[in-house]
């Protein structure tokens, strides 16, 4: 089986860098890749954010901006890189056909950010869809898709189990509200329903257990074409 996971920035670097998550998470990837192919996309959480909020005070200029959001993602991408050792390629692939060739020689390749305009998610889902992965696991730091903001409504409630249409639909109604924001963005999902990707969304506590997740055995919820 060919897996792409979606590790977000969130997860990985809260606060900086969570050690102990890395640790684990580097662990479970490596034994999961005995037995499959595995690439894996690395967002920028919050030190990306306040790299672009302080990069407001100089420049107007969005695609800059995203240019620094970019670097963070592949600077946290090569800190995954130290803890996999030598079963990572050892530098951030920018390029999806260079990922496929990585996966020919049985290392992992790792991206974080590719182009002004696109999300970790969005990467990560048309890395999927090029290397015609049986299964994203995207991981972020809610536990799966609710039908309303669990961080604001007490009485949201988790979906096991929903169709690319409607993560498309929830990612959008998210994405229109002020300051909203949903586990996958609205192109992302987009991109989930084009490519007709069967994707797993879990949260923190289902990533120490990636070995698990892949077989199906998580609390997140399935994305199922």
């Amino acid at each position: 089986m060919r897996i792409v996971f979606d590790i977000g920035g969130s997860v990985l670097v809260p606060d900086g860098p969570d050690i102990d998550f890395i640790k684990a998470i580097a662990y479970e990837l490596v034994k999961i890749s005995e037995d499959h192919e595995v690439a894996v996309v690395v967002g920028g959480g919050r030190v990306s954010r306040e790299y672009i909020q302080a990069a407001k005070t100089f420049t107007p200029n969005e695609t800059f901006k995203d240019y620094i959001g970019i670097h963070i993602t592949r600077a946290n991408g090569m800190l995954l890189i130290a803890a996999l050792g030598e079963k990572a390629y050892p530098f951030v692939i920018q390029d999806f056909r260079k990922a496929w060739e990585v996966i020919q020689l049985k290392k992992i390749p790792i991206m974080g950010g590719t182009h002004p305009g696109h999300t970790t998610d969005a990467v990560a889902t048309l890395l999927a869809e090029y290397l015609q992965a049986d299964l994203l696991v995207v991981v972020t730091n809610v536990d799966g898709v609710y039908d309303s903001d669990p961080r604001k409504n007490p009485n949201a409630k988790k979906l096991d189990m929903i169709t690319p249409e409607q993560l498309v639909e929830i990612a959008m109604e998210a994405e229109s509200k002020a300051g909203g924001s949903g586990v996958v963005d609205a192109l992302a999902a987009k991109f989930i329903q084009r490519g007709r990707i069967r994707t797993y969304i879990v949260g923190k506590e289902d990533a120490y257990h990636l070995f698990d997740v892949v077989r199906g055995k998580h609390n997140g919820t399935v994305v199922e074409p």
